[in-house]
C-alpha cells in the first residue's frame, strides 16, 4: 500500500519509535490519527507536523483500560476507516520475574498485548467492510528471543508476535494484511539503563528504524526483523537452544547485580 493519501492510526506516538514513525508518514503524504500517553510531547509533535503542512489529529485515550479504547476506536472511525492501524504503545521493563511486581507485569501486558488485541478487535469489521488496509504490529526482537532479566517484557512480545501470525492467517483472502516489525531496541527504551552486553544491548536509531517500517508497509511486506546478528542468533535459538543458555550463563550473572527490576518507558 502506499502511505501517501492513506489515513493511518498510529498508537505510542509519543514514544520514540511511535515519534520517528509519525514524522516518516508525514513526510511520506499520509493522513495521522495520533494516540499516545504524553499529552505534552504528542501536542508538540502535532504542532510541528501541521505547521510542515501534514492533516493530524490527536485523538487522547488511555489504553490500559477498555473505555480507553473504545473510546480511541471510535473516535478514530469516525471520519472514515483508516488505511492503516500501527500498533507501537509500549512498556517497557528490565528485571528477573521474581523481584517484578504483580502492577509491573500488568501494566505490560495491558499495554504489549491486551490493548492492541482490544483495539484491532474494535476496527476489524469497519476495515472487512472496507475490503482493504494493513495492520502493523511494532514487537520486538525479544519475541523470538528469551533473554534473562527480560522475562516478562519478552512474555508479551511473544504473545504479540503469535497474534499478528494468527491474524494474518485468520484474514487471509480479506483485503486486510498484517506486518509484524521486530525491532532491536531503540536509543529511547534503555539509554543510559543498559547493564548488559551482547544481543540486548545493541540498539538501532529511531529514525531508521522508521524509515524500513514505512518501506515495509509499502511493499507489503509480512515481517520485518532488525539486526542480521539478532537474526541469526534467534534461528540459533530455533535449533540449539542449548548452545544460546551456555552463551548467556555471563550475561546472566553480569545484570544480576542490576536488581531489582528497571522499568523502562511507555509511550
Amino acid at each position: 500500500m502506499k502511505l501517501r493519501s492513506s489515513t493511518v492510526l498510529l498508537t505510542g506516538a509519543s514514544g520514540g519509535i511511535g515519534h520517528a514513525l509519525a514524522r516518516e508518514f508525514a513526510a511520506r503524504g499520509a493522513r495521522l490519527l495520533l494516540n499516545g500517553r504524553d499529552s505534552a510531547r504528542l501536542g508538540t509533535l502535532s504542532v510541528e507536523l501541521r505547521n510542515g503542512g501534514a492533516e493530524v489529529n490527536v485523538l487522547p485515550a488511555d489504553l490500559t483500560g477498555i473505555e480507553g479504547i473504545e473510546r480511541l476506536a471510535h473516535a478514530a472511525l469516525s471520519g472514515g476507516t483508516p488505511d492503516l492501524v500501527v500498533h507501537c504503545a509500549d512498556s517497557f521493563s528490565v528485571g528477573c520475574l521474581e523481584t517484578t511486581s504483580a502492577d509491573e507485569i500488568s501494566r505490560l501486558w495491558q499495554t504489549n498485548v491486551i490493548a492492541p488485541s482490544l483495539l484491532t478487535r474494535a476496527l476489524l469489521p469497519s476495515l472487512r467492510k472496507q475490503g482493504r488496509g494493513r495492520i502493523v504490529f511494532v514487537g520486538s526482537i525479544f519475541g523470538s528471543l528469551g533473554l534473562p532479566m527480560y522475562a516478562t517484557y519478552s512474555a508479551t512480545k511473544f504473545a504479540l508476535r503469535g497474534l499478528a501470525e494468527a491474524l494474518r492467517r485468520e484474514l487471509d483472502g480479506s483485503g486486510i494484511g498484517i506486518t509484524y516489525v521486530a525491532p532491536r531496541c531503540s536509543h529511547t527504551q534503555l539509554d543510559d539503563r543498559r547493564p548488559e552486553r551482547g544481543p540486548a544491548a545493541r540498539t538501532d536509531k529511531t529514525t531508521r528504524v522508521a524509515v524500513r517500517i514505512a518501506d515495509a508497509i509499502e511493499r507489503d511486506r509480512r515481517e520485518l526483523y532488525f539486526g542480521f546478528g539478532e537474526r541469526c542468533f534467534v534461528r540459533l535459538n530455533a535449533w540449539f537452544p542449548w548452545l544460546v543458555d551456555r552463551s548467556l550463563r555471563a550475561q546472566t550473572r553480569r545484570m544480576r547485580k542490576f536488581e531489582p527490576a528497571i522499568a523502562g518507558p511507555q509511550h
